[in-house]
């Protein structure tokens, strides 16, 4: 039986999974890509909490993806890295520029349950990119 996302209300998941107990977790799948930068945006301060790096990615490659099938996964994505406090990285990835390769594993959420806002028109969203979630390997190094 799949659970519900508390304040959501669906789940976007195949199953029920470990990081789905985490607040700002959208109960989606956890997916590990490679991909192009397309467009890198100004970063975003949350009044809720958290600093994020926006940018948009494309020609996304599928390395793994659990608890949902390949096929969710479309060319294109945005994405939201938190840093700055202790429930994402400490610190921002120097150096995000367009055309270059990123790494990325995190919460996949499908444009159907996607939240439009600041940067993002309602693009699918790759987020928890950091611990206990994911991580970024960017220019040769590793970040979570």
């Amino acid at each position: 039986m799949n659970r519900h996302h508390p304040h959501f209300g669906h789940t976007l998941a195949s199953r029920y999974m470990n990081h789905h107990r985490a607040p700002l977790s959208f109960h989606g799948p956890i997916i590990h890509v490679k991909a192009i930068i397309k467009l890198v945006e100004e970063d975003d301060r949350d009044p809720k909490g958290g600093t994020h790096q926006h940018f948009l990615v494309h020609q996304i490659q599928v390395i793994d993806i659990e608890g949902a099938e390949k096929s969710l996964v479309t060319d294109e994505a945005f994405c939201a890295i938190r840093y700055g406090d202790t429930l994402g990285l400490k610190e921002p990835i120097p150096g995000l520029a367009e055309g270059e390769e990123i790494e990325l594993k995190g919460e996949y959420i499908d444009k159907n349950h996607a939240l439009k806002g600041i940067g993002n028109p309602g693009d699918p969203v790759i987020h928890f990119t950091h611990h206990p979630v994911g991580f970024v390997n960017y220019q040769g190094k590793h970040y979570e």
